[in-house]
């Protein structure tokens, strides 16, 4: 396995609401650079991101899936994220691990509410965005009202710079608004691009949009507006150079056109990766130092190690795993590091690569890449591991209050054994669960965000731990107290024989 420098690497997470297209199109650009033998589909359940049981079964993306792609001597490292409300404390964790996002937005339905609650964590974390208009080959499929969604809910600065050709069923590429080049490909999922002149259908819709897209430039700039004032326009280089500078400093929020099932438009995705996301080398990684305050940390393979989990597998077989990402130094295999959140010593075994539930095993890995490590004894999510001396501190992980609970009965002795260690699994995998013993009733109860958080949660028992139990609503334990004075008087008298009985209150 090749082993990538800082600046040869970009973290990405594509983000957005369910249903919009991320697995596809991550499918997608693996078959494209060669990661991936074929296209996988969601549809047929061989999408290479969605492999866990409840995925597939659902298809919905329920967990933060790692994978990697080389292109233009880059390595990319894509994390696809789920877009369910039940799952959104995932995304959020993964968009800590990275330098940009991939913001996913079909094009028939636009803008939805997951969407806006992931765009405020990426703005939160200061990443650069990229917006794919995808699913452009659908019914209903529109450029312009997708477009109108983002910015009148995300930002007024999305702005396109690719134009269609042709929508929904007619969908057959993209023209590249700073280059004035068309891209079209073959509808059969195979990749094969045709670069070209604009079509003579597209050159007025093409030139409008070119035209907003150089006003929309010249405005973050002062010197390119004064160039644009004086000419009118701005030239393809100076158009070029303003748009990648205004998208690094997230100004501008470019818009791309794709559709993942038909594999359209996807070379020009990979290139906008790499050409627009920050590598780890030209974004130190955001914290804080010994004192409290902001700090940054260098992705510097010179430097002090220092690894960041930011996700927990729970795996039967393998144990614990340990997503992580290298902050700065070198790891390497069967190196000993502390764990500087819960002071103690773990031994890194086998370094890995994931791509979906693919493991490839790896020697090293340097600054500002990720990589995932199996069977660490005290480590958990949130945790930093790296040299004694470090002086950096990444603040804690903010997972979401649960909002629903269920009663848990397991459904033989044999279950009622194993649901206590299953479950701490579970917790060590997803901390937006809850899980305890009611104080009063006695029941255990199981917390999620939502039914089908629950629901999941419990076939993942089932499937990983061979857990069987039922699900009921939980007891009420109600109790009663005085809530005011008040005037009485009683009497007891008892004369049966032997001795009387008498009281007054």
């Amino acid at each position: 396995m090749k082993v990538f420098d800082a600046a040869a690497i970009r973290n990405v997470a594509l983000v957005g609401h369910t249903g919009s297209g991320k697995t596809q199109l991550a499918s997608a650009l693996l078959f494209d650079a060669g990661a991936a033998p074929r296209l996988g589909k969601v549809d047929e359940g061989t999408a290479v991101t969605d492999y866990d049981d409840e995925a597939l079964a659902r298809r919905h993306t329920l967990a933060a899936t790692p994978a990697f792609l080389e292109w233009q001597h880059t390595k990319i490292n894509l994390i696809d994220t789920p877009g369910v409300a039940n799952f959104v404390s995932e995304a959020r964790a993964a968009l800590r691990a990275v330098d940009g996002a991939l913001v996913v937005v079909d094009a028939v339905g636009g803008v939805q509410v997951s969407t806006e609650k992931i765009w405020a964590a990426a703005e939160d974390a200061k990443l650069t965005r990229i917006l794919v208009c995808s699913r452009m080959d659908r019914e209903r499929a529109s450029l312009d009202r997708a477009v109108e969604s983002m910015r009148a809910t995300l930002a007024r600065t999305c702005v396109p710079v690719q134009w269609p050709i042709g929508e929904a069923e007619t969908f057959t590429g993209v023209v590249d608004l700073v280059t004035r080049r068309a891209y079209t490909f073959a509808r059969d999922g195979s990749g094969t691009m045709t670069e070209g002149a604009v079509p003579d259908a597209s050159v007025a819709a093409v030139e409008a949009a070119r035209t907003a897209l150089i006003e929309m430039v010249a405005e973050t700039d002062d010197a390119l507006m004064e160039r644009f004032f004086e000419s009118g326009t701005l030239d393809d280089a100076a158009l070029a150079d303003g748009l990648a500078r205004a998208v690094a400093r997230a100004a501008i929020f470019p818009v791309y056109c794709a559709s993942g099932l038909l594999n359209i438009g996807m070379p020009l995705l990979a290139d906008a990766i790499v050409r627009s996301v920050p590598s780890p080398a030209s974004r130190p990684f955001p914290g804080l130092d010994a004192s409290g305050a902001p700090a940054a940390r260098e992705a510097s393979d010179s430097a002090p190690l220092e690894l960041w989990i930011w996700k927990t597998i729970a795996d039967p077989f393998a144990g614990r795993l340990s997503l992580f990402r290298v902050i700065s130094g070198v790891a390497t295999s069967d190196a000993t590091v502390r764990n500087l959140t819960r002071d103690a010593d773990e031994r890194l075994g086998h370094l890995l690569v994931l791509e979906g539930k693919t493991q490839t095993h790896v020697a090293e890995l340097r600054a500002g890449d990720l990589g995932a490590v199996a069977k660490l004894k005290d480590t958990h999510t949130g945790d930093r591991l790296g040299d004694r001396h470090a002086d950096f501190t990444v603040p804690p992980l903010v997972f979401s209050e649960p909002v629903l609970s269920y009663a848990m009965e397991p459904k033989s002795r044999s279950d009622e054994d194993k649901i206590g260690p299953a479950m701490q699994r579970l917790l060590e995998e997803d901390q937006a669960l809850g899980y305890g013993r009611d104080p009063q009733t006695h029941e255990l109860l199981l917390s999620g965000q939502g039914q089908l958080h629950i629901e999941v949660t419990v076939a993942k028992l089932r499937r990983r731990f061979g857990v069987e139990v039922t699900l009921k609503p939980p007891r009420i334990a109600y109790l009663e107290t005085i809530t005011a004075p008040v005037e009485a008087h009683g009497r007891h008298k008892k004369q049966t024989g032997g001795h009387g009985q008498f009281c007054d209150c």
